[in-house]
């Protein structure tokens, strides 16, 4: 699995390094200061993630109001189709789509400490084109560009739509034969394995025909024994059922029929709707009868995602249903998804706390997943007599240092002590880690972890404290700083947890979002700079 893994992460980076990655990459974010942000952004980092001549066409757009991820690809797509028609450019083979909104809530303080862009995270990873750390959209569009190859390869034409704070590595060898996607409308990507409470709890399935290689269906996350009851009626072996992996594919055709259809619904301000679970659940539900058994279902295990969806838009299954009318009727054939199985994947999530966590950890490793991580991270394996990976850094004589990654990092007091700990970008004097844990962009004269799992980010200060799964940012405000912690035992970042101050904190969730919308994000980033870089002086 892992030779797998590190040979599907170098294809990305070789697709990149041959231009064969996206001939335009769409930017869906949601207001005009993040469109201004990241059109620049990747104006400048297209050479080291998306093709190594910079001649991917980068278009930036934004929601003014709330669309889904369904309307939302369709309304982005209309405005990328703007732009080409404008400056005379044909339809490239193949496009990308990422998405970089959402409020991100559940990565409380450090999306706030992002300016409120979640997706803008740094990673290990820096770019060759400027010194400049790679963000976790950077690595989401970096890790499609050998997919999107695979993709065109095979006969392909629309956009890969792409979540912007994951990125996903295969473990599965394809063969992508010529013409083997020429004919199908989208393809679903999965991932092969038994349903656990987890999974069933928090990811949706769908169902593939083995004999066919298309998807016949998609079930709604449900609890476990509701999900296995859904299952026993598509029986192995012509049927098996994949974890749904977020990100998909959506050919030209079915892009201009939704839109032709759902025209008024994209312009709405008031509708939204995403594709996951209803948008393919109505797609493959084909009479009235059909989508009246899976409302019956969700009411007999007690969901209500269909009934709040019809809510919001009373006809959603009759214009679901016109979208698969129309595309048929266009292509004279019917409608057909292709699935492809990404095997057991190596899935990095930076916009969930464990599983940022987990990644960070993971780097210290020789685990597949520690590997793949620095694989794709771009970081050396080669360890010193005390098993650190030392690049880029200055640590004292005497240091008590052990199994540990910097990077970019100088250190100046012998008294520091840390085991399995990460620390990337740090300005530090004395620092204390003997549970592990991860300082990224930090600056402080003693910096504590006091047990494992905490993570502290552009934090800085004369005496910092982290607590056992604790998180810690400094927020530069122009009134003053504000120190803003969290723990990874807050699993809902809802109601008082994100708009009353918890865990000692002076401000809350919400208040600090607030604030920082309020500001101008260069000057609350040049204030944090200006403080880290001169720290040690």
């Amino acid at each position: 699995m892992i030779e797998i893994w590190r040979k599907n992460i170098q294809a990305n980076l070789d697709a990149i390094q041959r231009n064969q990655g996206a001939g335009v990459a769409t930017i869906v974010s949601g207001s005009a200061s993040d469109k201004a942000f990241w059109q620049k952004w990747f104006q400048d980092t297209r050479h080291d993630v998306l093709a190594k001549d910079g001649s991917t066409l980068v278009v930036s757009t934004h929601e003014e109001t709330r669309k889904g991820n369904f309307l939302g690809s369709l309304y982005a797509w209309l405005k990328t189709r703007r732009v080409l028609e404008e400056q005379h450019r044909e339809l490239p083979e193949i496009g990308l789509m990422c998405m970089v909104f959402g409020q991100g809530k559940r990565l409380s303080p450090f999306t706030q400490a992002l300016g409120n862009r979640k997706p803008a995270f740094p990673t290990p990873r820096t770019g060759s084109a400027r010194k400049v750390y790679l963000t976790t959209a950077d690595i989401a569009n970096l890790s499609s560009a050998g997919l999107m190859r695979d993709l065109n390869a095979g006969g392909f034409r629309g956009f890969l739509i792409k979540w912007g704070d994951e990125a996903l590595i295969p473990s599965a060898p394809w063969q992508n034969a010529p013409g083997k996607y020429a004919n199908v409308d989208a393809i679903r990507f999965v991932w092969k394995t038994e349903p656990t409470e987890q999974l069933a709890r928090e990811k949706e399935w769908v169902v593939v025909d083995s004999q066919t290689g298309q998807m016949e269906f998609q079930l709604a996350r449900q609890d476990l024994d509701a999900l296995r009851s859904r299952m026993s009626g598509w029986n192995a072996p012509r049927y098996y059922t994949g974890v749904n992996l977020g990100s998909l594919a959506i050919s030209y055709s079915f892009l201009s029929a939704a839109c032709e259809v759902m025209r008024d619904d994209i312009l709405s301000a008031e509708k939204w709707l995403d594709w996951d679970p209803y948008v393919w659940i109505a797609l493959f539900c084909l009479n009235e009868q059909q989508w009246q058994a899976e409302i019956d279902h969700e009411a007999r295990i007690g969901r209500s995602g269909i009934k709040t969806i019809l809510a919001r838009c009373p006809n959603f299954f009759d214009r679901i249903c016109a979208v698969r009318t129309a595309l048929e009727k266009k292509l004279g054939r019917p409608l057909r998804i292709g699935v492809l199985d990404y095997g057991s994947p190596f899935w990095v999530d930076w916009g969930l706390q464990t599983s940022l966590r987990r990644t960070l950890a993971s780097l210290t490793q020789d685990s597949p997943e520690g590997i793949a991580a620095r694989e794709l991270f771009g970081i050396s394996h080669d360890r010193d007599q005390n098993g650190n990976i030392v690049l880029d850094s200055s640590i004292p004589a005497g240091a008590n240092i052990r199994n540990s990654v910097l990077l970019d990092t100088i250190i100046t007091d012998p008294e520091t002590i840390m085991r399995d700990g990460v620390v990337i970008g740090g300005r530090h004097k004395r620092l204390r880690m003997p549970d592990g844990g991860s300082a990224l962009f930090c600056a402080a004269d003693n910096f504590v972890f006091a047990g494992p799992n905490g993570i502290a980010f552009k934090s800085v200060g004369n005496d910092i404290r982290v607590e056992e799964g604790g998180r810690h940012t400094t927020l530069f405000l122009e009134q003053k700083p504000f120190h803003l912690v969290s723990n990874e035992c807050i699993a809902d970042y809802e109601g008082e947890n994100y708009d009353k101050p918890i865990l000692g904190n002076e401000l809350s969730f919400g208040e600090a979002a607030t604030l920082v919308a309020r500001e101008e994000l260069e000057a609350l980033e040049r204030r944090w700079l200006q403080h880290w870089s001169t720290w040690l002086r």
